[in-house]
């Protein structure tokens, strides 16, 4: 069978791509492999060499990794789409010299943007930071344009001088000229910020610049439609027209006053993201792939779970083994197998010395001791804190580790928020859903089971507050208290694997360990079976 074009090049020059896109974690590598008489370009993960997803970033990796993994197997790099990183093909410009000329125009007018030449050697492209307008489409004939769910095989063959700019205007100008779907409304105007200094009604006795930014920050917020971020860009924007440059410049100061603003009037719901629809056919073209565990047989990479225990039963201990066990990639309490990756454990019910002090404790029963996690296991204390999940989630998101442990669940809710609100849990659980989806992460959050008798329901049901925590979550690993002294029963429910069955482990200070039992199901408060005979 002939193929309709010459076998890709993967050929790069490295140095020429912009440090924009050098800095973030988004990399892959790519091959080219025939199909059906065409070549298509397969992503590889740089990690494992094995196939990577445009929806799991667990499979990406940072660009000097991406580029050793190339030059070693002979293959190229690419760059996913995402998270406000747009990308636009224009195919065969050799070809369509309609298009080839107005490609040449296009750039003449917003020389700020990043081009260079496909692999084909036949198009180009180009990589910015903007959306894609609701009323263009993804493609139409030779020009296509995506947001997210793509890579972008990058060449650094670069055309001009453009590094990361252009931004909305020239997809703008792309759109309407080539991928319009419906006359797109008249461009908005920047968003009015609709609140002056001189309208904040400050009175006399607190008219100082710090109360004044204070209440600046909150009309805004009341208003609707801010993120933090944009928020705090705001402020700026009014501290240095009024001539306040070095305290504007300060790194604490904006994002400490928009924090303190938001507790007190309520975060500001975000604009609503526009959805982005992927055709099957389009994701179909990499090969079906599971994130891989992390413990083996629970708990995935990119996925949330949750251990859920009754108070007082030394789960601290089960957890500060499980990321000790993950860090070094020994077994969980002798019996779940792990693959070794660096570990957050954030707690904030433990003072720092009682962390301090479990944490070694674990290690000395393990046969370990500092050295052996060096590197490894990171651990962050939060008990004099009051920050929520989503202003902590925020801060953890430009860092990489294979498992975060968040522990507790309860003291991370928002001001407001009702543990027994199915309402504000979905939208924590969301939280924690898009953080691992993020970061690749697996995220583990410790939970506690509801009062009373728990030996009569399902794993599931037992962890107290909303259903919608544990229905929310991937894993959901269940321990009950066993009849027998010191013994608990593990269950579990599984979203994406098969949940295993039913598990006796005993508590054997500083550790958990396997254990046999006469009958596992004869848990504490459970009515005995009938016929059996009192010992």
């Amino acid at each position: 069978m002939q193929l309709e074009k010459p076998r890709p090049d993967t050929g790069f020059d490295f140095d020429s791509i912009p440090q924009e896109m050098l800095r973030e974690r988004r990399w892959v590598c790519w091959r080219a492999v025939q199909r059906d008489g065409r070549w298509t370009k397969v992503p590889v993960d740089p990690g494992d060499g094995s196939t990577a997803s445009s929806i799991d970033p667990s499979t990406w990796s940072g660009a000097v990794d991406a580029l050793e993994h190339a030059e070693a197997n002979g293959l190229g790099i690419g760059f996913m789409l995402g998270d406000g990183w747009l990308g636009i093909d224009f195919d065969h410009v050799d070809q369509d010299a309609a298009l080839g000329a107005w490609v040449v125009e296009w750039q003449a007018r917003h020389p700020e943007v990043y081009l260079e030449t496909s692999p084909s050697g036949t198009g180009c492209k180009a990589i910015l930071r903007a959306q894609k307008p609701d009323w263009s489409a993804n493609r139409r004939g030779n020009v296509e344009l995506y947001e997210k769910a793509r890579f972008f095989c990058v060449t650094g063959k670069a055309i001009g001088a453009g590094r990361i700019g252009g931004g909305q205007e020239a997809v703008d100008d792309v759109a309407r000229q080539w991928l319009e779907q419906k006359a797109p409304a008249a461009a908005s105007p920047p968003r009015s910020l609709q609140v002056s200094p001189e309208s904040l009604q400050v009175s006399p006795s607190t008219a100082d610049p710090s109360a004044t930014d204070f209440a600046f920050v909150c009309e805004l917020a009341k208003q609707g439609g801010f993120t933090p971020e944009m928020l705090v860009a705001r402020l700026r924007e009014k501290m240095e027209a009024e001539g306040r440059h070095q305290k504007a410049a300060r790194a604490d100061y904006a994002p400490r006053t928009v924090e303190a603003a938001l507790r007190q009037v309520g975060e500001a719901e975000p604009a609503d993201e526009p959805l982005a629809p992927v055709a099957l056919a389009d994701l179909l073209e990499e090969e079906p792939k599971r994130s891989p565990f992390v413990v083996h047989e629970l708990i995935r990479e990119a996925e949330v779970a949750c251990l859920i225990a009754p108070p007082k039963c030394a789960k601290s201990f089960l957890v500060g083994d499980l990321a000790v066990s993950v860090a070094t990639g020994k077994p969980w309490h002798g019996h779940w197998e792990t693959t070794a990756g660096k570990v957050l454990l954030v707690d904030n019910e433990l003072t720092p010395n009682e962390l301090r002090y479990r944490m070694a404790s674990i290690l000395h029963a393990k046969g370990l001791d500092a050295e052996d996690v060096r590197g490894k296991l990171d651990v962050l204390s939060l008990r004099q804190s009051d920050i929520g999940a989503k202003s902590l989630l925020r801060k953890l998101e430009e860092t990489r580790y294979s498992m975060v442990v968040f522990d507790a669940l309860y003291r991370f809710l928002e001001k407001g928020m009702d543990e027994n609100s199915n309402a504000d849990m979905t939208v924590l659980m969301r939280q924690f859903s898009r953080f691992a989806a993020r970061t690749g992460a697996a995220v583990l959050l410790v939970h506690h089971t509801t009062k009373g008798n728990q030996s009569g329901k399902d794993a599931i049901d037992a962890g107290a507050g909303a259903g919608s925590i544990a229905r929310s979550v991937d894993t959901n690993l269940v321990l009950f208290r066993h009849e027998e002294e010191d013994v608990f029963v593990e269950r579990f429910t599984c979203r994406t694997n098969r949940s295993p069955g039913a598990l006796a482990i005993r508590w054997k200070y500083p550790l958990f360990e396997d254990t046999t039992v006469g009958d596992i199901d004869a848990l504490h408060g459970a009515p005995k079976k009938r016929g059996a005979k009192p010992e």
